[in-house]
Formats: structure tokens, sequence, C-alpha cells
């Protein structure tokens, strides 16, 4: 086998594997927007607890959208780009929720950033026996949500969209598909 030969299908495979990766981060995605979607009552009130589920599925939706465009560490493809996925077509609304997700994924979910932050600190006094007291530094906030219902509702069909694209494209890639399949592997996996 000539060296392009086995460079070009070495090239294929990591495509492959970037895509089947972003698949699945798409998908964790596209879940993580349905649940905020499906149990988030935008209206009701809610107690601290509660929010900070729904900031799970935000945080969830977030960094996981976010996963295929920065580079991983071991042997795989480049981030994912858009030229994968030729017949996706991002429309200008969701060009710009692209780029809040990638923004709130390097500034609020993935890292913390101390300029684009929620949340304080406050004292809470309480009195000891001894007439002392003792000053809980206590972190509040961080329980909000930053996207609003119609950009969850936007995210989550911008979603459907890019994961029915990126699932065609991994189908038809044209990769070898000798060795063991992927789902032998998964299979192994010790819960």
């Amino acid at each position: 086998m000539s060296k392009s030969k086995s460079t070009r299908e070495e090239k294929e495979h990591q495509q492959l594997m970037r895509l089947a990766m972003s698949a699945r981060d798409f998908r964790h995605a596209l879940s993580a927007a349905t649940f905020l979607t499906e149990e988030c009552d935008w209206i009701k009130s809610y107690s601290n607890a509660e929010r900070r589920k729904f900031r799970c599925y935000e945080t969830t939706m977030v960094v996981a959208y976010g996963r295929p465009f920065v580079q991983s560490r071991g042997q795989v493809a480049p981030p994912f780009n858009w030229n994968m996925v030729p017949e996706l077509e991002l429309e200008p609304d969701e060009r710009r929720l692209h780029e809040q997700l990638l923004t709130y994924r390097n500034k609020l979910h993935a890292h913390s950033d101390s300029d684009f932050t929620n949340m304080g600190l406050e004292i809470w006094r309480t009195p000891l026996s001894d007439g002392e007291f003792h000053d809980f530094l206590a972190v509040r906030g961080g329980e909000s949500l930053n996207f609003e219902e119609n950009e969850v509702d936007q995210i989550h069909r911008m979603l459907w969209k890019i994961r029915h694209h990126v699932d065609a494209a991994l189908q038809a890639h044209p990769a070898s598909r000798d060795g063991p399949p992927l789902g032998e592997r998964l299979l192994s996996i010790p819960f």
C-alpha cells in the first residue's frame, strides 16, 4: 500500500471518528434542550434546587454543543467544522445562536470567567453560645438560566437540524468500515 493511500485512509478514518463524536455530542445537547423545553415552565417560580437542575440541563446543552468545535486530546482529526456537512446551511439567527452557545461555553459553562458570571458572596452571621459570632461565607446565585424560553426553542430546532445533517454525513462518509464495529467496543465498557 502506498504511503499516500495510507495517509488518505487515516485522514478519512479520523474524519469519520470526528463526525461520530460530533453526532454523539449534538445528540447530548439535543437531549438537554429537550429536557429544558419539556420540564421547565418559564413562568412558574422554582426552588433553588429545581433551578439548579434546569441550569444543569443548560450547562449540558451548551458544553455538549461546543465540544465538537474544540480541539480534543488524543489521535483525532481537527475540530468539527461546517464543511464536513456541506448540505447544512445555518440561517443568520442560527449562526447567532451558534456564536452565543460557544461564548457561553467558553465564559460560563465550561470555564468560569469572573467577568461573565451571575453569582455573588454574602455573609451569614451566626451567634455562638460564648457571645462571639461565626461568619459563614455563602455563595449565592448561579441558578438562573442564561437563555430565554424562545432561545431554547430555537436551539432545540437548530439541534434537530444539525443532528439530521451530521447523521446523514456520517452514514455517507467514504471511510472504510473495516475492523470491529464501534458497538462492540461500547458494549465492553462496564457500567
